[in-house]
């Protein structure tokens, strides 16, 4: 198949899940699951749906146990819509690239924090700085060494 066709399955099984999960699931343990991709082989008979939970090891743990239990039941849910020569099995995979931004996120906020408390307790030392002389500046930049007087090569 090509790489087009089995793009657009993909998206349809990731559309299609994503309605069951929120419209026809009365699951609890499925309402917080988030499908970030869906892999389909070439000969689409089997589907790797990688999905993501904000949550403890053990409630990831939970949340694999029910997809893996549910699979069955979407799958035959998914039949009658996707209309396909093979309906893929589905695998269930967890990403953990929303728990790894969440947290990525947490320490740039932290960051912001702690920059933002130093900079109030720099700020006055930052100010007389700011007034002092900018020869300063220069002179500790350039050594006396670096500076070639020779125009000679011009």
């Amino acid at each position: 198949m090509g790489k087009k066709y089995m793009g657009r399955v993909s998206q349809m099984i990731r559309r299609k899940l994503t309605q069951l999960f929120i419209e026809e699931s009365n699951d609890p343990r499925l309402e917080n699951v988030t499908i970030t991709d869906v892999v389909v082989n070439r000969d689409t008979t089997r589907a790797q749906i990688f999905y993501s939970i904000i949550g403890t090891a053990e409630d990831i743990a939970v949340t694999q146990t029910a997809l893996d239990g549910a699979a069955g039941w979407l799958r035959s849910e998914m039949a009658p819509t996707l209309r396909l020569r093979n309906l893929p099995q589905l695998v269930f995979t967890y990403d953990p690239s929303l728990a790894h931004g969440a947290r990525i996120e947490e320490l740039l906020h932290e960051l912001r924090v702690e920059g933002a408390n130093l900079d109030a307790d720099d700020g006055d030392d930052d100010a007389d700085a700011a007034e002092g002389d900018d020869d300063d500046f220069l002179d500790d930049d350039v050594d006396d060494d670096d500076v070639d007087d020779d125009d000679d090569d011009v």
